[in-house]
């Protein structure tokens, strides 16, 4: 029987991989480890709908998925004598470390779950049982990019505190690695999209925008500069990805996951448009006080692609089901 521990297990990749992992092997185990209380059928996060925030539910392709081999622990990573004992009992095949503070959350915030968070689960493993780790990392590693499409190769010069604090769980993973003789999987994922995902990504955003009622006859769409390119992967996809570099993945590699299609901010915002049917109802508004972060971004996915890694979803996939997401939200408000 396979086990695997998944850390940041309720937020939008953590349930998507544990959705996979239960529907794919079935005789496997999973044992999602949070701060945050067991939510049955929700996020973590919280989104916008009718007016207020309140708990993001998980969508409805994700909700049937877990059963009784699916159990959850609340336990901060910090908590590093309890998390030994977890592992030592639970006894996980595969670890993916997918716990992380938002890019918007403070200094302390990201130093404390992304770097000492890591460290804790480092030396948490050290002790107990020898397991592979799957180190969820992110394209933020690389900064303003010097060159097209990035490669895992490129420079690591990240342009801000949550870019920073992710190269050293990168580094701190590699160190202890070496040092406790585990092995270690990075995945340096790129910008996610998925039914779900909260307004502070640009996707979620846009779309939560348009599936709220207007405040007139004319929608009013805020947004940021729209000229910057991204790498944009479906959560399903990145599930997928995971799963294969945990069974396949070179052990001390590090691998870019992402689409390898490089698109434009107002591609996006124009496709939502497009999809919800509203162009002629629409109006932008433009905040220049926004940061704009990097220019472009584009991975080179020929390394994860050689273990046989397809996209099976399109960006207007993606959108479409965001969308739908957001607007089954306004509807249930709305009876």
């Amino acid at each position: 029987m396979s086990r695997y521990l998944i850390t940041g297990a309720q937020g939008l990749l953590g349930r998507h991989l544990a959705a996979r992992i239960l529907e794919l092997e079935r005789d496997a185990e999973v044992l999602g480890v949070g701060r945050s209380k067991r939510l049955d059928g929700y996020f973590t996060h919280a989104i916008s709908a009718g007016g207020e925030q309140r708990q993001a539910p998980m969508p409805t392709h994700l909700i049937g998925s877990f059963d009784e081999r699916y159990r959850y622990r609340p336990l901060s990573l910090l908590e590093t004598g309890k998390l030994r004992e977890l592992i030592r009992d639970f006894r996980p095949g595969c670890i993916f470390h997918l716990a992380s503070a938002l890019h918007s959350a403070s200094d302390r915030d990201l130093f404390e779950t992304n770097a000492e968070g890591t460290a804790s689960l480092m030396n948490a493993v050290s002790q107990t049982h020898k397991a592979l780790l799957i180190l969820g990392s992110s394209a933020s590693v690389y900064g303003e990019a010097s060159s097209l499409p990035i490669s895992e190769s490129h420079p690591c010069k990240p342009a801000g505190m949550y870019g920073l604090t992710k190269l050293a769980a990168e580094h701190i993973a590699r160190v202890n690695a070496a040092r406790i003789g585990i092995a270690v999987v990075t995945a340096r994922i790129f910008n996610v999209i998925g039914a779900g995902q909260a307004e502070s990504h640009v996707c979620g955003r846009f779309a939560a925008q348009l599936a709220s009622p207007p405040d007139s006859r004319r929608r009013v769409l805020h947004v940021g500069p729209l000229g910057a390119t991204r790498d944009f992967i479906d959560a399903r996809d990145v599930a997928a990805a995971l799963l294969l570099l945990a069974q396949r993945g070179e052990h001390g590699g590090t691998y870019n996951v992402a689409s390898g299609r490089e698109t434009t901010i107002h591609s996006i915002l124009s496709e939502l448009v497009r999809i919800s049917g509203l162009g002629a109802e629409v109006s932008i508004a433009q905040e220049d006080d926004r940061p704009a972060g990097v220019t472009r971004h584009v991975a080179d996915v020929s390394r994860l692609e050689r273990l046989g890694f397809v996209p099976r979803y399109s960006i207007g996939e993606s959108l479409r089901d965001l969308l739908c997401y957001y607007q089954g939200l306004q509807r249930r408000e709305a009876v």
